[in-house]
């Protein structure tokens, strides 16, 4: 990334935050009027030439100014501090999360969605943790029929998952319930990407008849982690995309919304995210999906355990007031990783 002059970077700096504010282009003589005067309208011109052979503006043919482009505001952003505090009223209502009393972990990912998406006035976002990241907490068994059981294995942020198992043999509730209380008591707090292992180790040394449902527990956890493709995303406040002029197209929108239901696609982007804690922003055209290149996505990690990861933020359009929303997302990923640290 270039180096820019003290005068270039004043200049650069108008253009984005006008932008940002009115959705149009920006002329030489409106900055001349901003900053009183304190360069020319030729000098801002020829600055502003320098930056647009540089990759930073164009000039739409229809009307004269320029517009930063993806460039520009990866530039910016770069240059921006992610870690600074949200306004008081925004952290009022952040903090607002942590006064309920929540049971699930789909609850408090509810609430942060719907939060965010509020006070960012853009459309939020929530993703579940990946199963093979969270923590076993327990085990519980349920007998369907004399060959069927339902297995339900709970983590430590209070998610359930299911598996219906077949048996060859009927096994009587007086052995499932010494199952559960061995499995409960060997794995608690035991990672769901280390859980499969270690039953097999288990497997290998024990030679008793509970291998039998150990095989299939194993079976069913291998299909678990297997399905960290298939997590919940929660989605607010779509229709505050139609508010902004990038988006009165209607086909062009309709192609977005189209996006966002691939939740398979969208994940996929999203995790590129997790490979490290904190903020991240995927900007326009740095985006996979097609659909999406004329938006941004800010996004956080929320944290679950020592290893595990959820991610949060808000989508946008390119010309985002970044330096307001990004403490905000930063907010809320640190306020669901403490709300889920005391559940």
């Amino acid at each position: 990334m270039e180096i820019l002059s003290e005068r270039q970077n004043k200049i650069l700096e108008y253009i984005i935050q006008s932008y940002i504010n009115c959705a149009e282009p920006v002329s030489s003589r409106a900055i001349s009027k901003a900053i009183m005067n304190k360069w020319s309208p030729a000098t801002i011109r020829n600055v502003m030439s320098e930056l647009e052979n540089m990759g930073f503006l164009y000039k739409s043919y229809a009307v004269a100014g320029r517009i930063p482009t993806n460039k520009a505001f990866r530039y910016y952003i770069n240059r921006l501090n992610y870690y600074g505090s949200p306004r008081k009223k925004d952290v009022m209502a952040l903090e607002g999360m942590m006064k309920p009393r929540y049971s699930y972990i789909e609850e408090v990912m509810m609430e942060a969605s719907r939060t965010l998406a509020a006070i960012s006035r853009h459309t939020s976002i929530v993703v579940e943790p990946r199963i093979d990241t969270m923590l076993f907490k327990e085990i519980e068994f349920v007998r369907m029929s004399r060959n069927t059981i339902l297995i339900l294995f709970v983590t430590s942020a209070g998610t359930v998952h299911t598996r219906l198992v077949d048996t060859e043999d009927t096994l009587d509730m007086e052995f499932l319930t010494s199952m559960k209380r061995y499995l409960n008591e060997r794995f608690e707090g035991v990672p769901f990407y280390a859980l499969k292992s270690e039953i097999e180790r288990d497997l290998e040394k024990d030679k008793t008849s509970f291998n039998l449902l150990l095989a299939k527990i194993k079976e069913s956890i291998d299909t678990i982690i297997e399905a960290k493709d298939k997590r919940e995303i929660y989605i607010d406040g779509t229709s505050k995309i139609m508010g902004f002029p990038e988006f009165s197209d209607i086909e062009r929108l309709r192609e977005l919304f189209k996006a966002l239901e691939k939740k398979e696609k969208l994940l996929k982007l999203l995790d590129k995210c997790m490979k490290e804690e904190g903020i991240h922003v995927i900007l326009g055209m740095e985006s996979d999906i097609k659909e999406m290149r004329d938006i941004s996505i800010i996004t956080s990690t929320y944290k679950i355990s020592d290893k595990g990861y959820g991610i949060l933020g808000v989508i946008g359009p390119v010309r985002m007031d970044y330096s307001r929303i990004i403490p905000i997302v930063n907010y809320a990923a640190k306020t669901v990783s403490d709300i889920i640290s005391t559940m």
